[in-house]
């Protein structure tokens, strides 16, 4: 029984440090990678990522009444990309849960 005990202890640690590894040490390092890079964001947020601010900028787009006598409709349509554009340039970085995104409008960079 003690032997079981020792291997269930073994599996819970092995799975804790997977846990952290995956969603606080390798987003982590991935943020610093590219701030050396200057290419900045908003800050990662632990298992959700950057998904309450984009839900947020979509509620309040809907809230706005939509252009009808001109084209620019970025602002209505992806809301995180015309704010996040504007306030960290425009190759800026981004998360969806513990997985990068990277914004770029240029057409070189893409």
């Amino acid at each position: 029984m003690n032997h079981l005990t020792l291997i269930f202890i073994w599996f819970l640690c092995i799975c804790f440090l997977k846990f952290v590894y995956s969603l606080i040490w390798t987003p982590w390092r991935i943020q610093n990678h590219f701030k050396k890079q200057g290419v900045t964001g908003p800050a990662y947020r632990p298992i959700f990522g950057n998904s309450a601010q984009i839900q947020r900028l979509f509620e309040e787009a809907e809230l706005k009444p939509a252009p009808t006598d001109h084209h620019d409709i970025l602002h209505r349509v992806a809301p995180f990309y015309h704010w996040w554009s504007a306030m960290y340039g425009t190759p800026f970085l981004y998360w969806f849960g513990s997985k990068p995104r990277l914004g770029i409008s240029d057409p070189d960079l893409i």
